[in-house]
């Protein structure tokens, strides 16, 4: 629900009842408050003073919606603060932008850490940061090649996010058949990284 410029009631439930209509189905199994994070103010006008949060949980009563969760971009305290909901409204998912760049230079991992802990299953975006960890500078692709020569660069990343237990889906931005086959290989069957494996892609966010 991308209601960012008018978060009226009736524009949020009409963009609402529009994806029923261009997707052509009569429920969606995970619908999510796109993009929350910006500010308190900004959760508070998009989702609580319209009472769009109280219709979508409703729907998620009829059977509408199948899961319903957020997406978050931003400030650590209203994470804190939308999370601290869950005994309320029940989240059933939260999609976060997680990699092994993230992991190392931000909060991420403690924000996982959270999710996990309250048994929130986690959907990951930006595995390889807009693209920029399968597209790394030649000395950093001979680092990982030397590891393991028969894989991609790009396979390090997916394999980084899915070595976690609390994660529901990666979600891989694929613009070529290779990628999607590449992307098949790397998940059939997925290989857990090692500490020790983890702790060179941490050396590699470094170089």
């Amino acid at each position: 629900l991308s209601n960012f410029s008018n978060w009226t009631f009736e524009n949020s439930v009409a963009m609402y009842e529009r994806s029923f209509r261009e997707l052509q189905v009569d429920y969606i199994d995970y619908y999510l408050l796109h993009s929350v994070g910006s500010s308190m103010e900004d959760f508070q006008k998009r989702y609580i003073d319209n009472g769009i949060l109280d219709f979508l949980l409703k729907e998620r009563e009829k059977g509408k919606i199948r899961h319903l969760g957020w997406s978050f971009h931003g400030d650590q305290n209203v994470f804190d603060h939308i999370l601290s909901l869950h005994d309320e409204v029940k989240w059933d998912f939260v999609l976060i932008q997680m990699n092994y760049s993230d992991w190392r230079f931000s909060d991420i991992g403690q924000i996982y850490d959270l999710l996990a802990e309250m048994n929130i299953p986690t959907n990951i975006m930006e595995p390889l940061l807009g693209g920029r960890l399968s597209n790394v500078p030649k000395h950093i692709a001979d680092r990982l090649k030397a590891q393991e020569p028969e894989k991609s660069v790009a396979s390090w990343a997916f394999r980084f996010v899915g070595s976690y237990p609390n994660i529901l889906s990666i979600q891989s931005g694929m613009v070529r058949h290779e990628h999607l086959v590449d992307n098949i290989r790397t998940f059939s069957p997925l290989v857990p990284l090692n500490e020790q494996e983890k702790q060179f892609l941490f050396e590699t966010a470094e170089l």
